[in-house]
């Protein structure tokens, strides 16, 4: 025996209840209706396609006006607005977040989140300068330290899509195309965030061999490649630069590699950082993740008897699966550059505009001029920045950097 699914007397034609009843409700109770029709797309309890007619969806709710809140430029306004947009948009966004959410995604693994409004973002790492006194001996005054502010920068990017149902496609019942569009407005912007994040981490504008916007790091507002074989480079606390050329992961001695150069790197006291290594993760593009599963699950090295993998399950820098991040996007970049380090240190996502979503009704100007019934749009805003360029580490099969491949 089949349960009954909604626990509402909203429902849609074909299930049970007639929509004559769904617009009685309307009418009499609408502030009612919104907060029920939004708790049960949140619980996943109601569907756009549960509503199986569109056209007398449409003809039974959309000269129906009810109270809504709509944030404008951050501040609320009561306005009244036809059910059917509130009614279809609100389970549209619950559809747009499905999709998003089913797109597999590794970017926030990578990154550290920050909200912030602004166009342009500074963010200043204060800077400890010690003195290096080992000892105060006894009466003597404590030493003070002083600062310095490293700046860096961190600008936005603006992106979004809209969805236009026309009155014909109501009209005509095009439930399945319709819900086609709204599913694709999420996983568009799951993935478009998804790349972005990719190619910032990996600078892969910014440390071509002709640099080029959008760079990752901007130190003091300047544009400066983030990855470099040269010493010293992008800054003297990282001796010995942020790139390893010619260091293709084939096995453990290539994370020996990778990893001694992440541990060459210098805080501001011109000591090395410290390197929690329950911290560090490598990132490996598709074609590389057997390789990295191999040494990752290997007790002893291939080859050598009876030598203990310290790269393996039971090896002191064990890497663990939950730390071997791949995706296939990365491949697009590059097939053969990998990544060691703690990037979570390192990089912040800024989100200008956190996911914004607005619903427009035949109730418009829309609607007069070319018989719009349904209009929906999304609109994001965010960016990658580094803050610091010691905690992330490039490692190339050879010399030549991804884009310019």
């Amino acid at each position: 025996m089949n349960k009954r699914r909604f626990f509402s007397n909203i429902v849609g034609a074909g299930s049970g209840i007639p929509l004559s009843e769904l617009r009685t409700m309307i009418k009499n109770h609408p502030q009612e209706f919104v907060h029920k029709i939004q708790n049960l797309a949140d619980s996943g309890k109601l569907k756009l396609q549960d509503f199986r007619n569109l056209r007398d969806l449409f003809l039974y709710t959309h000269d129906l006006q009810v109270p809504v809140q709509m944030e404008v430029m951050g501040a609320q306004r009561a306005i009244t607005a036809s059910a059917f947009p509130i009614l279809t948009g609100t389970l549209a966004i619950a559809a747009i977040n499905a999709a998003y959410a089913t797109v597999p995604t590794i970017g926030e693994q990578l990154v550290t989140e920050i909200e912030d409004n602004k166009k342009v973002t500074t963010i200043a790492a204060v800077n400890a300068l010690d003195n290096k006194v080992d000892e105060v001996k006894e009466t003597e005054d404590f030493p003070e330290i002083g600062s310095d502010e490293e700046k860096v920068e961190i600008r936005h990017k603006r992106n979004g899509r809209k969805l236009t149902v026309s009155a014909e496609s109501i009209e005509e019942n095009e439930l399945a195309d319709i819900l086609s569009r709204i599913n694709a407005l999420g996983e568009i912007a799951a993935e478009f965030v998804e790349e972005q994040t990719l190619r910032r981490v990996t600078d892969y504008y910014g440390s071509k061999s002709s640099a080029a916007e959008p760079y990752v790091y901007r130190p003091g507002g300047t544009g400066t490649a983030l990855f470099s074989a040269t010493a010293n480079t992008p800054g003297t606390r990282a001796p010995s630069g942020t790139c390893v050329q010619n260091n293709a992961l084939v096995d453990e001695t290539d994370l020996d590699a990778a990893r001694v150069r992440l541990a060459s790197m210098k805080n501001a006291r011109g000591t090395r950082i410290s390197l929690p290594w329950s911290e560090v993760v490598v990132l490996v593009p598709y074609a590389l993740i057997g390789t990295l599963a191999k040494i990752g699950n290997s007790e002893y090295v291939p080859g050598v008897e009876n030598e203990q993998n310290n790269y393996g399950p039971r090896g002191m820098w064990s890497i663990p699966p939950e730390r071997r991040l791949t995706t296939p996007k990365l491949d697009d970049l590059s097939a053969t550059a990998w990544y060691m380090g703690m990037p979570k240190r390192q990089f912040r996502r800024k989100w200008k505009l956190r996911f914004e979503y607005v619903t427009l009704g035949a109730d418009t100007q829309a609607y007069l001029n070319s018989r719009i019934a349904f209009q929906a749009r999304i609109a994001w805003d965010c960016e990658i920045g580094a803050t610091d360029y010691v905690y992330w580490v490039q490692n190339l099969s050879a010399t030549t950097f991804p884009a310019d491949a």
